[in-house]
This record gives C-alpha cells, structure tokens and sequence, in this order.
C-alpha cells in the first residue's frame, strides 16, 4: 500500500518549496492557472517512482512527445529535488544530469554501463539518483537512447510488490495508448466491465457495451456500443467519455496505490458532479487508491463536500495562490470541520 501524507516540491518547475502537510485519502487542488497545480501532481508521480529515473523522459512529464538529452534541465534549474512522507516515512529523492566525455571510461561509470553501451550513440550524459540523501548504488543500470545520444542511468528497482501511481493528464487524449487497451482488458478479466459500461452511461446515455475493434490499418481502440446503433470510437463520444472511462481504468491499475487526475471535471457537466463522487468514493474503497485530483470548477468542489459529508476528515481541499504577481506558490488546505467553511470562502478557482 502507498499513502502519502505530506508532500514538498523542494525544486520542480515553478512550484519551488511548495509543501502540502496534509494529505486525505481524496484531494482536490485548486487555484489560479499558472499556481502550479499540474507541476504538483508530475511531482508526485515522480516521488512515487523514484527508483526509476527514466520517468524523466515520460511525455507527461516533459509535456511533450520528444526525447531530452538532459529532462532535468526542462523540469528545473540544477537539480531536482521533492520530498514526501509515504506510509509514516519521511524520503527524498533528487536528480542531477552531468555530460561526460563521450568516450568510455568516464568518471562515475561502472563496468557494466561500459558493456551496455559499446554498441551505442556516443554517450553524453549521466544521471544520479540519490534517495533519502543517499547516491544509489550500481544494483541496476540503464541507457536512455535521444536523438542527440545516449544517457546513462544508476537507480535502484523499486522493491518487489510495490503497488503502482497513475497520473492521468491532459496531454494526448485524443489517443488510445497500449496502456490502456491492456488495463481495460485486466478490467475485464476481473469481471468489472458493466461497471464501466454504467460509468459511462453518465455522460452517454444509452451506453450498452464496450469493446476493443481495430480499424483498416489494424490499429486497435477502444469502442462503444449505444443502443440500437452501431459501435463508435470512444473518443467520438466526446471528452467525458473518454475522461470516464480512463478514470475507472486509473482505479484499477492504481490499486493500493495512488491515482493523480488533472482537471478531473473537463468534458463532465456539473449536473453529474455528485454521481461523479459517488462512483469515486466506490472506485477508492474498492481498490484502496488514495486520489489527488486538480480542478477550476467550484461546482465540483461542492459535490465533493456533499459526498464527503459523513466523513469529512476523508477529504482535503488545498487553495494554491500567490501574493502578487511573483513569488513562491502557497496552499491553504481545508479539510475535516474546515470544509464547511471553504465552501464559503471566495476561492476563485477560475
């Protein structure tokens, strides 16, 4: 199981020292555009992965689908730092790229590295994990192939059974990645497809079946089957639907884990929010996922309110904002017997 109870961006993007104290099983992060809210949830999965520094590279996190030779430097200046309190714990991870030579042996290069990249691009950069303060040792290694070369990686597995962090963003929603034709698949194994089918019909009504198709090329997707008509592709039914159903999937392959959802309310109209939290509450206890979820929708922070009225303590609301035009982001968190009252502050979440 992960939970994660506290939570520092030291240096990452924009949102240096940013700290939330108080992390509930549900959160919803909220403020201006531009505070940091999508930077703290890329932190997150980060911290969440941090034996594995090839998650620099992820398209999510560089917001883009090309390939860094240094990701350190397009995330923050020198090096990158967050800090966390996971399951009673206190940990740290920092990343820090270096060039090198381009010619083996190179400081900091072990034996094994030298081997895996005989045959490669020229190398021409390194990166260090240190975890808790602590440089990883040379357990396992990895190369990281750009365009401009290869970069080396020392980091340690993470340990055996961990459970797993999904971030769902708002980048390449127009695609169906493998991923998640994988994670529908292990749904339906489970036995959970009405389940989505009924999730879906929400926002699609007369929703009755879903299935993987593939088109004249061979490409396979996810598609849907209304009532008397015939299959479509998801993403013709809209950004809710696909929203939805990719939310369900995160459930389950976050389960006792942590699932993190940027702009949870985009594509899903406001006359749903309170069903929304009522499928998101069954969704946590029925996989044990703790969710932090970013949103500007003040209808969507009252649904959540409504829906965690019986146990407020179970949700946190954290207010990002800055005093001025410049300086570092802070947070207000509201949670337990406090949300009443945010309910009634200006939040200006838009």
């Amino acid at each position: 199981m992960i939970r994660l109870s506290n939570f520092s961006a030291i240096r990452y993007r924009g949102i240096d020292g940013v700290s939330l104290p108080q992390l509930s099983k549900a959160n919803l992060i909220t403020g201006a555009n531009g505070v940091g809210k999508t930077a703290l949830i890329e932190a997150m999965w980060l911290f969440t992965g941090r034996h594995n520094p090839g998650l620099l590279w992820n398209a999510n996190i560089q917001r883009s689908s090309g390939s860094a030779l240094d990701p350190v430097s397009r995330l923050t200046d020198g090096e990158l730092e967050i800090h966390g309190v996971e399951n009673g714990k206190n940990h740290s991870v920092k990343f820090v790229f270096s060039k090198v030579d381009g010619t083996l042996p190179s400081p900091g290069i072990d034996d094994t590295l030298k081997k895996s990249a005989k045959n490669l691009p020229p190398v021409v950069g390194l990166i260090h994990t240190y975890l808790d303060g602590k440089l990883v040792s040379k357990d396992t290694n990895g190369i990281q192939l750009t365009p401009m070369g290869s970069v080396l990686l020392q980091s340690l597995e993470a340990p055996a059974g961990r459970p797993g962090c999904v971030i769902e963003t708002q980048k390449f929603q127009h695609e169906t990645p493998t991923e998640y034709l994988q994670r529908y698949s292990s749904l339906v194994r489970e036995g959970y497809k009405r389940e989505l089918v009924k999730a879906l019909d929400m926002v699609t009504k007369g929703a009755d079946d879903i299935e993987i198709l593939a088109d004249n090329s061979g490409e396979s997707y996810l598609s849907v089957v209304i009532k008397g008509q015939k299959p479509l592709p998801l993403h013709d039914l809209g950004g809710g639907a696909v929203r939805l159903v990719r939310l369900l999937l995160g459930f389950s392959a976050a389960r006792d884990g942590l699932l993190l959802s940027d702009e949870l309310e985009n594509g899903i109209h406001h006359t749903v929010h309170r069903e929304l939290w009522s499928r998101v509450q069954q969704w946590m206890e029925q996989w044990n996922v703790q969710f932090v979820a970013t949103t500007h929708s003040g209808e969507l922070i009252d649904a959540a309110i409504e829906a965690f009225a019986d146990k407020p303590e179970d949700l946190s609301i954290h207010k990002f904002f800055r005093n001025g035009n410049k300086g570092p982001a802070q947070v207000a968190t509201f949670t337990g017997d406090a949300l009443v009252g945010a309910r009634d502050l200006n939040l200006e979440v838009r």
